[in-house]
């Protein structure tokens, strides 16, 4: 079986639902402008010093978020992992500075992604997709949010993964759609 047939990311239209609970099938264009937070961390330029992010209160902030929370750029390149990436990743550092997909084994679900960010990033809108996250013995089922957030002119993918891992084994009929 080819990975793109193994697939197991699901991305329904009730998924988007859950992007907006305030508003129940309706898709409005939305980017989390976080400008005034970095303001003296911005360059006269517009640009954002990744650098001195390690060390801003925004930092610690996503740190303290117990639920695995990353900052991934328009390349897909995963620019900030925090401590409960840990479930998902085995290493958070480890993943800094690599493409979204290493989150996945499968080839084919980390591609689907990837594709799901760039898809945000283009339409503004916020998705929510359900996969299998995880590199060799951990493995977590995952509800991704992916949401648009914006640094003065530097524009990022917000994105935290909800553990929804069953206590109990699945079988394998109550799989949901698969894209």
């Amino acid at each position: 079986m080819s990975d793109s047939k193994a697939s197991t990311i699901t991305f329904s239209y009730e998924a988007r639902k859950l992007a907006d609970p305030s508003e129940p099938g309706g898709l409005t264009e939305e980017t989390i402008d976080l400008s005034s937070m970095f303001a003296d961390d911005v360059s006269s330029s517009g640009s954002f010093d990744l650098r001195r992010f390690r060390l801003s209160p925004f930092e610690k902030l996503l740190q303290a978020i117990p639920i695995p929370t990353l900052l991934v750029d328009k390349s897909c390149v995963i620019v900030f992992a925090n401590r409960a990436c840990k479930r998902a990743a085995g290493e958070p550092g480890a993943i800094d500075g690599h493409r979204f997909s290493v989150l996945f084994s499968n080839r084919a679900d980390g591609q689907q992604a990837e594709d799901l960010i760039r898809k945000v990033f283009h339409d503004r809108i916020p998705l929510v997709a359900e996969g299998m996250l995880g590199t060799g013995d951990i493995r977590m089922l995952g509800r991704i949010h992916f949401r648009s957030v914006r640094i003065q002119k530097m524009r990022m993918m917000f994105v935290i993964i909800e553990d929804i891992t069953p206590s109990q084994p699945l079988s394998r009929g109550t799989s949901g759609p698969v894209i």
